[in-house]
């Protein structure tokens, strides 16, 4: 009998037209629209030979507030990797309470405005093997609304179109380290970049912290607070990442950023800020979110 061939699943995309465009020509006018997009000084964030791992901490609020420091940061990472660019991009997401399973996607491929991303399932199969039990690992099915993976997507799609993505979500504990440890056996082989999608502080009465007021204060204490984990993601001391997260509420999907960090210096990595600002500076208001742009290359 003929062999039956698998008919390849996909998920939808289910933030398009609200996160960022609908429809690829508007998804490319934004990208090249950005001032400091290509051929910015920020494509040299590190300088150094062609790497085969590089890694960052991208923003993921909707594009109108963060979509260009996540171009600029994605941008400035794979330029690190050389003309070949990577085979694997794992684009790490949170949204998840302390104590959760890793979330990964079971998907052939990942629906964006300009063509499917394909993903690699296999590669998330190889995860709980790899960390010795330690890690354990919920296969996402059905559709999800959150952002901190599919707004990263076209992005990905756009900078390195030949590579597939290993899309997960990591909590915001230890299981985060766990991860790390996991992923470098699982993408030895590859050239991997490892993408954190992580915000900073949600500062206001909307997000029900507002430790210091409304205001300047506020905004005192926002910047503070974010100044706080950008330090610890500099240094890439995870353990302190996951407590100002936890204890201060200093980042959101903190799990990410820490297991990218936790990576990052077992490989002996050097950091680079590529930029830092609030939503605030975007559009004024009470309610604040601070975002981050971080590359780490050995």
């Amino acid at each position: 009998m003929p062999e039956t061939r698998k008919t390849p699943s996909l998920r939808k995309a289910q933030l398009a037209g609200r996160w960022y465009p609908a429809k690829a020509s508007e998804v490319l006018s934004e990208i090249r629209g950005w001032d400091g997009y290509q051929g910015s000084s920020c494509a040299a964030a590190i300088d150094g030979p062609p790497t085969d791992k590089a890694l960052c901490m991208v923003p993921h609020a909707g594009w109108y507030f963060s979509g260009r420091l996540a171009a600029r940061t994605l941008e400035s990472a794979g330029a690190l990797m050389g003309p070949e660019g990577p085979s694997v991009v794992a684009v790490l997401g949170g949204h998840l309470r302390p104590a959760a399973k890793t979330v990964s996607y079971p998907e052939d491929a990942w629906e964006t405005p300009l063509d499917p991303v394909p993903l690699a399932p296999e590669l998330a199969k190889e995860l709980s093997s790899a960390s010795d039990g330690r890690l354990a690992l919920a296969s996402w099915e059905g559709p999800t609304q959150d952002n901190t993976v599919e707004v990263e997507l076209p992005l990905v799609r756009h900078f390195f179109p030949r590579a597939r993505v290993l899309a997960l979500r990591a909590a915001p504990d230890a299981s985060a380290l766990a991860l790390a440890e996991a992923l470098a056996a699982a993408l030895k082989g590859e050239r991997a970049l490892l993408v954190a999608s992580t915000d900073l502080t949600h500062y206001g009465a909307a997000y029900g912290f507002a430790p210091a007021g409304p205001g300047a204060a506020g905004e005192r204490f926002r910047e503070q607070n974010d100044r706080a984990f950008i330090d610890a993601a500099l240094a890439m001391d995870p353990e302190e990442m996951l407590n100002l997260a936890n204890l201060r509420r200093a980042a959101c999907s903190a799990g990410a950023a820490a297991a990218v960090a936790r990576m990052a210096s077992d490989l002996g990595c050097r950091s680079r800020l590529i930029d830092y600002y609030a939503s605030t500076d975007i559009l004024p208001g009470d309610q604040s979110v601070g975002y981050a742009g971080i590359v780490y290359a050995p």
